[in-house]
């Protein structure tokens, strides 16, 4: 958020309110034996800025059908008011500390932020998770949680250019918040985090940029342990015991990152690597992978003055960093595109995708017939051609693509392998004084597994305009028929149909829309009735919905 300078009040109104509500609702009806949405569904949301002699109080809420699972609804409010050089946080915030101690979780509390010219100063307290029963009544059993509190703070010097910074974040939960769960096999355990990290950016000779993250943590998995003060012979220092106890389900570790970047002209090129040891966990950084060494690199130009432009990048990355795993998963993945401006009207944008996944032996020796040795390769070609002048403009656009994936495990390769073709034809025709146009597309799909070949091939027409005066009416319509074909069994053929509009009037903003897709049941047998084949290709489905804004 930009901070506000409120150093100067003269000529400032005392109370400026700027914001929107809403309202939606949508529905869904399908015939599938796993419904993927909810038949009905229902939002209400908004957004406040109120803002006193210059001064923002920005807040926002959104509540939905899925609150009644707790006992509140779901709503978040908070605000960030500024002042020149400092900020202040609170209510439902989120602040970013490092990638690898604090990033990417909300918090319930209180945050400030002080940044004077080459100083940093960062610190925040509050709710980061709070307590949830196991609740097995619904059809997706809620998963318990723990409440947990986390703090931190940030510490960091120097310009956009070039900085340094050290982070602190320290996380435990209440281990009496919920009952504990008698069954081991789903038992969550009180957990207690502390993490501490440093990040820099230097630039070097102004086209050299070196960017890099380190952090180490102190995870104690379980608090009911007893707690220790040594190990083995080595006494724990004090002060480690005062950041946080040590018990005998604590670990320590560590993770790191760093990459080099340089720019030139229309060049640019970067290597970086990210090593995150097995038992490293940052409780303020949700969903971080561990156990993984990475490697990339990538490089980009632009050539025949930026007519040409190509882009290289690779990866490798793998697991099993202390060879403790029955086997060590590589992963390789290299990118190659290109995009050619040959016109004024036409440009032909091309890319090449390769991935790897192989098994390589850990503590166990694998056979050919178990270990995972995939290799896929995907190839796409677009080009676009266009024409306009002042009352319309023609566009069309194709594309082709290809995907071979090839397994070479004797066992599964019958399974999993198999190729994939796709290609579209598009054409668009706009009217621009009219306003309204109209557009067509010719699509044709292969996918090929062993002898088993699946087709399809579809038109889809539509029609677009906007409408009234002031042109605040839109719509837009399109029906699509698809014939397809199985090798193995009958199939049936699809028939599509969207609507979508929208009016604004001033203040005010009402949409709605729906979509349906029909693959009708075939007749395995003229002589006999009707067979119905399974869902997942005699299928309907239909949706649609209304939204409603407010905004002032």
């Amino acid at each position: 958020m930009r901070a506000q300078d409120v150093g100067n009040l003269k000529g400032q109104k005392p109370v400026v309110f700027h914001g929107s509500l809403g309202a939606g609702a949508d529905f869904y009806n399908s015939n599938e034996a796993y419904p993927t949405r909810p038949p009905f569904a229902w939002s209400v949301y908004g957004s406040f800025t109120p803002s006193v002699y210059g001064v923002s109080l920005p807040f926002s809420f959104v509540v939905t059908q899925y609150g009644k699972s707790y006992a509140s609804p779901f709503a978040q409010l908070g605000i960030s008011p500024s002042y020149k050089w400092v900020k202040l946080h609170l209510g439902y915030r989120a602040m970013v500390f490092s990638p690898l101690v604090f990033a990417g979780q909300s918090f319930l509390g209180g945050g400030i932020e002080l940044s004077p010219r080459g100083l940093y100063f960062g610190a925040f307290y509050g709710l980061l998770n709070k307590a949830v029963q196991e609740d097995t009544s619904f059809a997706h059993p809620i998963e318990p949680q723990y409440q947990r509190i986390g703090y931190g703070f940030k510490i960091g010097v120097g310009s956009v250019k070039n900085n340094f910074s050290f982070s602190f974040f320290h996380a435990k939960d209440d281990s009496g918040s919920i009952k504990r769960l008698q069954d081991t096999l789903t038992t969550v355990l009180p957990q207690e985090n502390s993490v501490v990290g440093a990040s820099w950016h230097f630039t070097f000779f102004h086209h050299w940029v070196w960017t890099g993250d380190l952090a180490a943590g102190l995870l104690n998995r379980d608090q009911s342990y007893q707690e220790i003060d040594s190990i083995g012979y080595y006494k724990i220092p004090t002060l480690m015991r005062k950041i946080m106890p040590i018990n005998w389900s604590s670990v320590f570790s560590y993770a790191g990152q760093s990459q080099l970047s340089f720019t030139w002209k229309t060049i640019n090129a970067s290597a970086g690597y990210r090593r995150i040891a097995p038992d490293f966990v940052s409780l303020g950084v949700p969903y971080m992978l561990n156990d993984l060494e990475m490697v990339n690199g990538a490089f980009g130009g632009n050539l025949d003055k930026g007519r040409l432009s190509t882009n290289l990048a690779f990866t490798t990355q793998h697991d099993n960093l202390s060879h403790q795993l029955a086997s060590t998963l590589v992963t390789r993945t290299a990118n190659l595109g290109m995009n050619a401006f040959v016109s004024q009207h036409f440009d032909l944008n091309g890319t090449v995708t390769a991935v790897q996944v192989y098994q390589q032996n850990g503590v166990q020796q694998l056979s050919d017939s178990v270990r995972m040795n995939q290799l896929m390769i995907a190839v796409t070609i677009a080009p676009t051609l266009n024409f306009s002048d002042n009352n319309y403009q023609h566009t069309i656009t194709a594309s082709v693509s290809y995907t071979d994936l090839n397994d070479r495990n004797p066992v599964t390769a019958e399974v999993a392998g198999g190729n994939n073709v796709s290609t579209s034809l598009n054409y668009a025709l706009y009217f621009t004084h009219a306003f309204w146009g109209l557009n067509t597309s010719l699509l044709y799909s292969q996918y090929g597994q062993g002898a088993n070949r699946y087709q399809s091939t579809g038109l889809n027409a539509g029609v677009n305009t906007q409408l009234l005066s002031a042109h605040q009416l839109s719509l837009q319509g399109s029906v699509g028929y698809f014939l397809n074909h199985y090798t193995s069994s009958p199939t049936g053929n699809n028939t599509t149909f969207s609507f979508n509009g929208n009016y604004t009037l001033q203040h005010h903003s009402l949409g709605v829309y729906l979509n349906y897709v029909l693959t009708p049941p075939i007749n395995l047998n003229p002589l006999t009735t009707i067979y119905h084949i399974p869902i997942a290709v005699n299928s309907r489905n239909l949706a649609g919905g209304i939204q409603y804004g407010f905004h002032f």
